[in-house]
């Protein structure tokens, strides 16, 4: 999982910006508010001057206005919204949403046909599965309760049981988005708690026994288990352990063994359900020379340079760009003075006091075969941020596919200026600030390795797994319930099935937003990449490869790529003014690789949904108030 920059941002960073005001979340959504409001009355009043006449009209539309302010916001009850929402759970509760529950129970019974049982990582694959699952159902599920419910009421003409009592069009939005949300809630719990049964079960298994031992010449008896699930461990027992060893890490897990007289106990996987709390650090390169450098080497895969997230035109005038950079791994060189040097924060003796815990997630690039078997190996040193005091490197070799945990020692040799001598970390390597600097190098000359910020760090703690499935299941609410308020929104203007398809767009073009900036920026850039919608039909039909020159005449060429700029322009600054749902649906992928989901993701999130849905809330507002059904 590789972090962008604006994942490492606190909440109050997000939402203020204090080094770029005009970037922060707050100023975005107020710009946001403020445009959309202006746009609607626009829109309201080439409506009622179409039906009304123009002076007729600009007086609907400031009625509206002054019962909004003046009246109905005043006049909200609390009891009148909570009994609408009652009405409308039990109205969904009627049209039997709850078969969706059972219908997730029979996809996870099903399940386990599917899933790979050979997975490197099966507690990776399960969680992402059930999360997955999920976040689609309940989406589907909130977009048919909440788009067809409303116009479903005023088509048969049931809704005027409502309006003709002293009921306000607030209540009436309020009521039926509380109520559906509430719908949600109730079947998010069971789905939650078979989800995390699922998992647990999957993963449970254990060795039955050792089938080789041997005792080295020092005492330390070495072994291996028995092959079951695709898997088998080694394991080692030191002689002044008491009798306690732990396995190697297979498919994500281990195993304590526990030495009883003559025979050995195998417990169940443990460390296969983590939520790590990782420490990030501060990332600089260092080139071959050993000169500082911004980036790592780029061995050609694709990076989008800064502005690559940001939107042009419409979108970067209103102030919604996302300005951030995409970030892939930089890359250091073998043999060389090149490292990638971290330097982290607060690592005091209270949160390290039995070792340095450093997870290692490095990519290798191999620019000749060489020993494959034998693998990139690569060192770590720890180094006094101000001083000249620097540990001896630990070798390790690198690997890809595996989170490599490694503890570092607090007491170490190493060198001070030019005398060779036994380190202590926290008195000669960590200064009077807390800080410490870990050098990542590569040992094999002419390869290299790939680094990220993300992918080294410290873990001084972990949190409980339950907790952080519990907050991937928030975030799946939250998505929940912006969905239902953008679908109670169309329902107040639309038909079922066109607010239905409504919704379905928008949620859509959220998802999708990451391709439409990569797309306008590669169309910025001139970069081709097959080109906009247009140009990729013709490519298509010619059946042109995307890297090349469109096979058309200069002026249907510029005539193509105009209209496509055009096209892509105006999706991109409809998707930056939509949620960004692929940012809400990552924190699946948190809960999937073992970390920890940020509480400050989790607010973020939160924030952009109560944005999203007081827009929605008045939108919806306005367009019911002109809607005829009064008695």
């Amino acid at each position: 999982m590789i972090l962008q920059p604006e994942d490492f941002w606190s909440f109050y960073e997000w939402l203020m910006r204090p080094d770029s005001f005009l970037e922060s979340a707050l100023l975005k959504g107020i710009v946001l508010i403020l445009l959309a409001i202006v746009l609607g009355l626009i829109v309201g009043y080439v409506y009622s001057a179409n039906r009304y006449g123009p002076g007729e009209g600009f007086y609907a539309v400031a009625r509206a206005v002054r019962d909004l302010v003046r009246f109905d916001l005043p006049g909200t009850s609390i009891r009148r919204v909570f009994a609408l929402a009652r009405l409308a759970f039990k109205e969904a509760i009627r049209r039997k949403v709850l078969f969706v529950v059972g219908l997730f129970l029979v996809v996870l019974l099903l399940a386990g046909w599917y899933l790979n049982p050979e997975s490197d990582d099966p507690a990776r694959l399960y969680i992402s599965f059930v999360l997955t699952a999920t976040n689609y159902l309940i989406l589907v599920l909130a977009l048919f309760i909440s788009t067809f419910s409303l116009p479903a009421d005023i088509k048969n003409k049931t809704i005027y049981t409502i309006v003709t009592k002293p009921v306000r069009p607030t209540e009436i939005v309020l009521g039926r988005m509380l109520g559906f949300v509430a719908v949600g809630t109730v079947m998010l719990i069971p789905m939650g708690l078979a989800s995390y049964l699922f998992v647990t079960r999957g993963l449970r298994h254990t060795h039955q026994e050792v089938v080789e031992l041997e005792e080295t010449s020092d005492g330390r008896l070495e072994g291996e288990t028995d092959y079951i699930r695709y898997h088998k461990h080694s394991f080692s027992i030191d002689p002044d352990s008491g009798g306690v060893g732990l396995t190697d890490r297979v498919r994500g897990h281990r195993h304590l063994v526990t030495k009883n007289g003559d025979s050995f106990e195998i417990g169940p996987p443990i460390e296969a359900l983590l939520a790590r709390v990782p420490s990030y650090g501060e990332i600089q390169f260092y080139d071959r020379s050993g000169e500082p450098k911004e980036q790592g080497i780029d061995i050609g895969a694709e990076r989008i340079d800064e502005g690559g997230y940001g939107s042009a035109g419409f979108a970067r005038v209103i102030g919604l760009a996302r300005g951030s950079r995409k970030i892939t791994h930089g890359y250091v060189e073998g043999g060389t003075l090149g490292a990638a040097e971290f330097t982290f924060e607060n690592v005091t003796p209270e949160r390290y006091g039995n070792g340095i815990p450093v997870d290692l997630s490095l990519r290798a690039y191999r620019s000749y075969k060489g020993d494959i078997e034998s693998g990139i190996r690569g060192s770590i040193t720890m180094r006094h941020p101000t001083k000249e005091i620097e540990s001896n490197p630990i070798a390790f070799v690198v690997d890809e596919y595996e989170v490599d945990e490694k503890v570092l020692p607090l007491e170490i040799e190493g060198t001070d200026n030019t005398e060779t001598r036994m380190l202590n970390v926290f008195e000669d390597l960590v200064d009077e600030e807390g800080r410490l600097k870990l050098v990542i190098r590569c040992l094999d000359r002419a390869q290299y390795l790939g680094v990220t910020k993300s992918g080294v760090y410290l873990k001084p703690a972990e949190n409980s797994f339950e907790w952080n499935l519990t907050k991937a299941y928030a975030s799946i609410w939250l998505q929940m319930t912006m969905v239902i308020a953008f679908g109670v929104m169309f329902s107040t203007f639309l038909s079922g099935p066109v607010a239905m398809v409504a919704t379905a767009v928008c949620v859509l073009l959220g998802f999708s937003a990451e391709q439409i900036y990569d797309t306008r920026h590669y169309i910025d850039a001139g970069i081709e990449r097959g080109g906009g919608p247009i140009e990729s039909m013709i490519r298509l039909l010619k059946q042109d490869a995307m890297t090349t020159q469109l096979d058309v005449d200069t002026v249907a060429a510029k005539v193509i790529k105009s209209a496509d700029a055009g096209i892509v322009y105006t999706l991109d600054a409809i998707a930056t003014a939509l949620p960004n749902l692929p940012k809400m649906v990552s924190t699946a992928e948190y809960a999937a690789s073992g970390f920890d989901i940020f509480g400050a993701l989790l607010g973020r999130h939160a924030v952009a949904t109560l944005g999203y849905c007081l827009l929605a809330f008045f939108i919806s507002y306005f367009f019911l108030k002109s809607r005829e059904i009064a008695a």
